[in-house]
C-alpha cells in the first residue's frame, strides 16, 4: 500500500513485522526516534517507545508490541504504558508474547506464567477507550521454550490479513470497532480465556488487588495516613493506594504498573482516586528530580496519579 511507513525500535523487529503481510514487504522503515519530531506521532510515543508503529501518510494506524518475555509478577506493567498510549490515541494495538515460557537461571528459573491482571487491565482499557487491543500468545514447545519456526507467526499473520482487509474498506475511521468484531480478535480472546481457565492455578486470586495495592474508604485512608479529608474532592469515597517501594525515583516497572492499576481499579468508578505511596521518597527529592522537566518517570507518575503520598507529605495532582 502506498503511503505506509514502519517506525521500529530495533531493526530485527521491523524485519519480523514486514514478513507478516505481503503489503509490508517493500514499505520504507525508519527508527522510531524519528517519530519524536512528527507531531502526528508524538502522542503515541508520549509514554514510551513501542516496538513498531505503522504509519499511513505519517498518521499512526497500528502499534505492535512483541516479546519473548512473560510479563509475570510485578513486571506485568513494564510494557503497559506503550499499549495505553496507543489505546488513548484510538490506534489499534496487538501484543504478541508468550502466556507461559521457560525462564533460565536465578531463583525464579522454570516455567513462568502470565500475570492475569494484564488481561483484566486490557479489558478495562479497551472498554474505557473503545480501542482494539488484541493479545496473541507466542507458542512454546513441550519444554516451555519459545518457538522460533515460521509457524509461530500464524496468528500474527492472520491478524495483519484482517487488519488490512478492514483498513482498505473503512480506513482509520472504523478500524477499532471492526477489529473488535473480527474473527481473529474473538478467537484470541477465546484462547486467552481458555489459557487462564486451564493453565493458571487459582485464577480468582487476580480478581482482587495484589499486596502492594489497597482499596480503602475515604475515612480509613485519611486517618491512617494523616491526610486532611478536605484535601480530597467531595465525590471521593474510596482511595486506591499503590505502595511504590522504590528507594529512588525510577520508571520500570512502577510507572507501567501505576497506569495499569489506574485502568484496572478506576475504570467506570467515579468515586475513586489513585494515590501513589512513596514511603522512601520525600517531596523535596521529587521536586529536585522533577526540576529538569525531562524525566519520563516523573511524567508517567503524573499521568497516572491523582495524588502522591510522600514520606513527608501529601500532594494532589495539581501540585506535583
Amino acid at each position: 500500500m502506498p503511503g505506509l511507513t514502519i517506525l521500529y525500535d530495533a531493526p530485527q523487529e521491523a524485519a519480523w513485522f514486514r514478513r507478516l503481510h505481503p503489503d509490508l514487504a517493500d514499505v520504507p522503515e525508519l527508527p522510531i526516534s524519528v517519530g519524536k519530531n512528527m507531531s502526528s506521532v508524538e502522542r503515541v510515543l508520549g509514554y514510551d517507545r513501542p516496538d513498531i508503529v505503522l504509519l499511513d501518510n505519517d498518521q499512526p494506524i497500528l502499534v505492535v508490541e512483541e516479546t519473548v518475555e512473560v510479563p509475570s509478577g510485578h513486571n506485568v506493567g513494564q510494557r503497559f504504558a506503550r499499549i495505553a498510549a496507543a489505546a488513548e490515541c484510538s490506534v489499534p494495538c496487538f501484543y504478541f508474547g508468550p502466556y507461559a515460557a521457560q525462564k533460565h537461571g536465578g531463583k525464579t528459573a522454570g516455567p513462568r506464567y502470565m500475570n492475569v491482571r494484564l488481561f483484566h487491565a486490557i479489558n478495562a482499557m479497551s472498554l474505557a477507550t473503545n480501542s482494539a487491543i488484541t493479545t496473541i500468545n507466542w507458542p512454546v514447545d513441550a519444554n516451555f521454550e519459545v518457538r522460533r519456526d515460521r509457524e509461530k507467526d500464524n496468528d500474527p499473520r492472520d491478524y495483519m490479513l484482517t487488519f488490512f482487509q478492514i483498513y482498505r474498506k473503512t480506513g482509520i475511521r472504523s478500524i477499532n470497532s471492526e477489529l473488535l468484531r473480527s474473527d481473529i480478535h474473538k478467537r484470541m480472546v477465546t484462547e486467552r480465556d481458555r489459557f487462564v481457565r486451564e493453565k493458571i492455578q487459582g485464577p480468582e486470586q487476580y480478581d482482587s488487588p495484589p499486596p502492594s495495592v489497597e482499596i480503602l474508604s475515604r475515612e480509613t485512608f485519611c486517618s491512617r495516613y494523616h491526610v486532611a479529608s478536605n484535601r480530597l474532592a467531595p465525590i471521593i469515597s474510596e482511595v486506591v493506594i499503590y505502595n511504590v517501594g522504590m528507594n529512588y525515583i525510577r520508571s520500570d516497572p512502577y510507572t507501567g504498573m501505576a497506569i495499569l492499576y489506574k485502568y484496572l481499579y478506576l475504570t467506570g468508578v467515579e468515586n475513586r482516586m489513585l494515590v501513589l505511596w512513596f514511603p522512601n521518597i520525600s517531596a523535596s527529592e521529587w521536586r529536585k528530580t522533577a526540576g529538569s522537566g525531562k524525566r519520563k518517570d516523573i511524567r508517567l507518575f503524573r499521568v497516572s496519579a491523582d495524588a502522591i503520598l510522600f514520606s513527608d507529605g501529601f500532594s494532589l495532582k495539581s501540585e506535583l
